[in-house]
């Protein structure tokens, strides 16, 4: 993990593997908050039972009654499965500690494996400071809890010895300089939880052979490259937010803009989560130009990725990743080389090369997407046609491509991908059926409210506010592009 003595002795044996005296390097300390657990058991009369805490929950001991109904948590310890999606189980934990559970046990679905997987204390995904999650939250392979569901009713006890601290992490940037001022970031990231091989050792390891190549051309290249591997991608904000992930290239992107050299970013290769069949998450715009370079399956992009941070400026990125593929050993002791496959990772690397040659040599067009959103712009009557150049392109992306929590009238919180806001709040102005409509739609990292219908009545109260939502939107756009 990011911010101990493991991570720094590895960044010092990997700089020895791939020491050359073309590249410079650059150690960027973070200050990062450091997880441990250190002892986690359930106790079931005799029976001692091997569990694993869940970050970044500060532990806890004791005793109860054992339920597997949310709705008669009150002082009992919960046994509930993880949600169909796991990294919602954050939600599962909250309701949990609104019941007044005294802790809650995760059963995984995959028999066999170990896993982590992240809890906060708060709903929404911010980078603002928040609680920590003070309730105990423990997990328990398939056949532990088969055999504690066995046992509903009775007295199970819970240990669950974690540590938290604050440390030092370290994002290694590694650059080999091009023709012009402009750079291609090559990223992955080094901290892990559990094995990790997938997630993302292989993803260090597959990046410095595409670094070492580019070293053999680099008097072809146009841009320069900076292969930068993070800290503090699985968690590590010191402040317990919600959106935990991701930390370390926040730091560094918030590192490029107070020195005014985000701009010169050009744009983002990541690698994370390979080792079976992949996909390249990556916006519409790059995908129609590239397709035809590459081989492979496209999809838009996911927030899960260190890419997020730069996507979230403007910058073109794209992420090359398997975790649709490997949810049954996501985040387990199961993240080995066995599970990996040898033709996948061979594909994916073949693939990544192709994408880096084309970044470092060939330059992306702005006309994709600056053509689909002066329709967008023509369609809310800003009188204003955008310009087809990489300054309009970056600023426009910077403006209108978001990623949005999205708060249903279900109960249930999505994470969402748009090109364009304007066209995503745009889709609700004459909808026929208001239940199909979020209560509240906010801006990830920021937790700035886009929408909050929950005060709308009808169709027409809903029309109303959408138009004035597009007028606020379009206003600001306005603004920033005249400017």
């Amino acid at each position: 993990m990011g911010g101990t003595l493991a991570e720094y002795e590895f960044i010092q044996w990997f700089l020895n593997q791939v020491d050359n005296p073309m590249l410079s390097y650059e150690l960027q300390p973070v200050s990062v908050l450091v997880w441990r657990d250190r002892f986690s058991r359930i106790v079931h009369g005799n029976n001692e039972y091997r569990a694993l805490g869940m970050p970044l929950t500060l532990g806890g001991s004791g005793r109860g009654k054992l339920t597997m109904d949310l709705n008669d948590a009150e002082g009992k310890v919960l046994l509930t499965d993880f949600p169909e999606d796991m990294d919602d189980a954050k939600y599962v934990y909250i309701k949990a500690m609104e019941k007044g559970a005294l802790a809650v046990i995760f059963r995984d679905k995959h028999p066999g494996v170990a896993r982590r997987i992240v809890v906060t204390a708060t709903p929404d995904y911010s980078w603002d400071r928040a609680p920590p999650p003070t309730m105990p939250a423990l997990v328990v392979s398939k056949e532990v809890g088969d055999e504690l569901s066995k046992h509903v009713g009775e007295d199970v006890e819970y240990i669950s010895d974690s540590e938290t601290r604050l440390g030092t992490g370290y994002n290694l940037v590694m650059s080999l300089e091009g023709n012009r001022e402009e750079v291609v970031v090559l990223a992955v990231h080094h901290d892990h939880w559990l094995t990790g091989f997938a997630d993302d050792c292989l993803g260090v390891g597959l990046g410095a052979q595409l670094l070492l190549n580019a070293l053999r051309r680099r008097g072809d290249l146009k841009r320069g490259l900076s292969f930068i591997s993070f800290t503090a991608e699985e968690a590590g904000n010191p402040g317990f937010a919600s959106l935990y992930w991701a930390y370390g290239s926040t730091r560094y992107v918030e590192y490029l803009s107070r020195r005014g050299l985000l701009n010169n970013v050009y744009a983002v290769l990541n690698l994370d989560v390979i080792g079976r069949q992949f996909v390249i998450h990556t916006s519409e715009d790059l995908s129609m130009q590239l397709s035809q370079l590459v081989s492979a399956q496209w999809e838009l992009p996911k927030p899960y990725f260190d890419s997020l941070n730069f996507e979230m400026n403007g910058i073109p990125s794209m992420t090359v990743s398997s975790l649709d593929h490997y949810w049954d050993v996501y985040h387990t002791d199961k993240d080995i080389e066995e599970k990996a496959n040898a033709e996948d990772i061979e594909s994916s690397l073949k693939v990544s090369q192709q994408l880096l040659d084309y970044l470092l040599v060939n330059d992306l067009t702005p006309s994709p997407y600056i053509s689909v959103l002066n329709r967008d712009v023509i369609s809310v009557g800003l009188g204003i046609e955008l310009r087809e150049d990489w300054e309009t392109y970056r600023l426009v992306k910077y403006l209108l491509s978001k990623y949005i929590v999205e708060y249903r009238r279900d109960g249930s919180v999505k994470t969402v991908y748009t090109n364009s806001i304007l066209s995503y709040v745009r889709r609700f102005i004459n909808i026929n059926d208001i239940n199909q409509v979020p209560l509240k739609v906010e801006e990830m990292g920021t937790g700035r409210v886009i929408m909050d219908t929950s005060t709308i009545r009808n169709l027409r109260q809903l029309s109303e506010y959408i138009t004035q939502v597009i007028e606020s939107l379009t206003e600001e756009m306005s603004i920033n592009l005249v400017t």
